[in-house]
């Protein structure tokens, strides 16, 4: 049922390409289109960032979900916590195969392809208008072709809902990163034990998980974090969190930590988001051999 519905919007998606039913309009200096997507009205704009220098974003119900240079840096990174992923380098010896759940303008599976070969990424988007977008706008067209993944096999792209996808997929990663989002949250059905435990059974031992949430590390407000935290704890065998904030070492109550949660380094970046939260799960193999 849910690959049907998939099948059915991405030859719609495509139909409409086709036949030039995208109505891409103005709306001011610095944006280039609006138009409606899955998770609801979306629009790609240009701004600057501190230095000056142009990025193009891509916009989901008032939320920022993907950035890009319009250089020949097209690849690197605009987001700060996005440049937080790249601590699954640190923890792992050459990953071979990564997973990205939501992949918005394709800002992350573009840095893996670039910088970090041979490694073979699975990007799974749910919306096909979304890859269209990419394709067009962010460069995701250009990036298969200068690094020929489609004759070394480096990029999938695949159109399915994470959860589905992790079900029947046969494939096992060394890290899966989750940066999916329902517009401004987190979809429900990704945020469940039941998630959490098809997440580590496709994982090669030693392997990461690695989600992005948007919340503040305590206070009323960080309950969603600490439940989160609290799953991911009675699935994988260490949690730790990478906070955005440039500031969060002042602010971080260590007597606050659970013994298997403890934070890691932090650096700065001018699109830097104070309340995005990297947490990382670890699944060791001690665990499965009790």
């Amino acid at each position: 049922m849910v690959k049907s519905i998939i099948k059915a919007l991405a030859l719609a998606a495509l139909g409409a390409v086709g036949i030039g039913i995208w109505v891409w309009q103005r709306f001011g200096p610095g944006t280039y289109a609006r138009f409606d997507t899955m998770f609801g009205k979306t629009r790609i704009y240009q701004v600057d960032d501190d230095h000056g220098e142009p990025v193009r974003l891509l916009e989901v119900e008032g939320i920022v979900h993907s950035g890009t240079y319009l250089d020949e840096r097209y690849t690197e990174l605009v987001f700060d916590y996005l440049k937080r992923y790249d601590v699954l380098f640190e923890h792992l010896n050459a990953p071979k195969r990564i997973c990205v759940l939501g992949c918005g303008g394709y800002d992350y599976p573009e840095h893996l392809i670039a910088n970090h070969a041979p490694v073979i990424v699975d990007a799974v988007e749910v919306d096909p208008a979304i890859t269209e977008l990419a394709k067009r706008y962010f460069y995701l067209d250009r990036l298969i072709e200068e690094y020929e993944t489609e004759k070394t096999g480096r990029l999938n792209l695949i159109c399915d809902d994470a959860l589905h996808f992790l079900k029947t997929s046969t494939e096992r990663y060394d890290a899966i990163v989750n940066d999916t989002f329902d517009a401004g949250d987190p979809p429900a059905h990704l945020t469940t034990e039941k998630f959490a435990r098809i997440v580590s059974d496709k994982l090669v031992e030693g392997g990461l998980y690695l989600t992005n949430i948007v919340s503040p590390l305590e206070g009323p407000d960080s309950s969603f974090l600490n439940e989160q935290v609290a799953l991911l704890e009675s699935v994988f065998d260490t949690v730790e969190l990478l906070p955005c904030a440039p500031d969060w070492n002042e602010k971080y109550d260590e007597t606050a930590q659970t013994p298997s949660c403890k934070p890691a380094p932090s650096f700065d970046n001018p699109f830097t988001t104070t309340d995005n939260v990297i947490v990382i799960a670890t699944k060791h193999t001690e665990r499965n051999e009790e």
